[in-house]
């Protein structure tokens, strides 16, 4: 990676994925400049030695050239549409917007300035899983599982006062949409999808707190289960092939690997922040003029709110729906 002492980054949102950002690049050595969403956060901020701005125009005045856009997913798409329009390269924490609709309005704007952080991406099980067809042959079924309690996903936060309790943020389909992008980005875009999804008032939330979709290729099944409401996490994905099986378990950092009545295991040892800091790197390689490898880009991440859309809608779609 090229030298990072001759630009800055803004971080717009100071929770707490805000927050490991500016922590993740000022380790990395890049300025960082942090433009909280609530200005009452402004003395906290500079007490703990960060330089600031109130705005984004602000941080553009003071150097920045590309910012991190950690806010609400509701306001996702008019931040990055103030960014853009301050010729800011921008990347921006998943998902991009609450519907394809919405998303569709910042287009005209787009030119390779815009990345969206699904950083499932950079995980090398991820990565290993879907490079073994040599060894198990083409897949025909997959399944893929993440299953989360929200209630302890933020430390010291209520989460009914969180954007994942909102009926047009929140919800475990947007929220967990890491699922979506990494099948449409290893494997492909559904031809067909059918979902169903259920808030079984356990969260007192008005989003679903369960869903559960069909994924249909053209010669092969997905089946997607995600969820809010399991005390026991559970992050794993299974291939089934003609030839064998793989089972990647994300949290246990295992891969599975069944061929031909032999098991092999295979091991992967992720550092602390590692998927984020692999993600800020290529996002700072962009900036120096890098090619993209990994992040996502504005197209990828319409495709998976286009998969977002009409899961939520509980239909099939085919080609172009909505």
């Amino acid at each position: 990676m090229k030298s990072t002492k001759n630009f800055k980054i803004a971080v717009l949102g100071t929770g707490s994925i805000g927050r490991r950002h500016l922590r993740i690049l000022n380790e990395i050595g890049v300025s960082t400049i942090a433009v909280p969403a609530r200005k009452e956060r402004l003395f906290e901020l500079k007490k703990d030695g960060f330089k600031t701005a109130t705005t984004l125009e602000e941080a553009k005045r003071m150097g920045a050239v590309g910012v991190i856009i950690c806010t609400d997913t509701g306001r996702h798409i008019n931040d990055c549409l103030t960014a853009l329009n301050l010729d800011l390269l921008v990347l921006c924490e998943k998902p991009l917007a609450t519907s394809k609709e919405e998303a569709l309005k910042i287009e005209s704007l787009i030119s390779g300035n815009l990345f969206v952080g699904y950083n499932l991406r950079y995980d090398s099980g991820f990565q290993t899983l879907f490079n073994i067809k040599s060894e198990i042959g083409e897949f025909f079924y997959i399944y893929s599982e993440c299953r989360s309690y929200l209630p302890e996903w933020r430390k010291n936060v209520n989460y009914l006062e969180s954007y994942s309790a909102r009926e047009n943020e929140g919800g475990v389909i947007l929220d967990l949409s890491h699922e979506i992008d990494y099948l449409c980005y290893f494997y492909g875009i559904p031809e067909n999808v059918f979902g169903v999804r259920r808030n079984f008032g356990i969260l007192g939330i008005k989003g679903e707190e369960f869903a559960s979709a069909i994924f249909d290729y053209k010669d092969s099944l997905a089946v997607v289960t995600i969820d809010y409401i399991s005390r026991n996490p559970v992050r794993r994905c299974i291939l089934s092939a003609k030839n064998g099986d793989a089972t990647y378990d994300f949290l246990s950092e295992k891969l599975i690997i069944n061929h031909e009545g032999k098991e092999k295991i295979m091991e992967f040892k992720r550092k602390p922040d590692e998927l984020y800091r692999k993600e800020l790197e290529e996002f700072i390689g962009i900036i120096n003029g890098e090619r993209r490898q990994f992040l996502g880009t504005y197209e990828e991440s319409l495709n998976v709110l286009k998969v977002v859309d009409c899961w939520k809608g509980c239909k099939i779609f085919k080609g172009d729906c909505p």
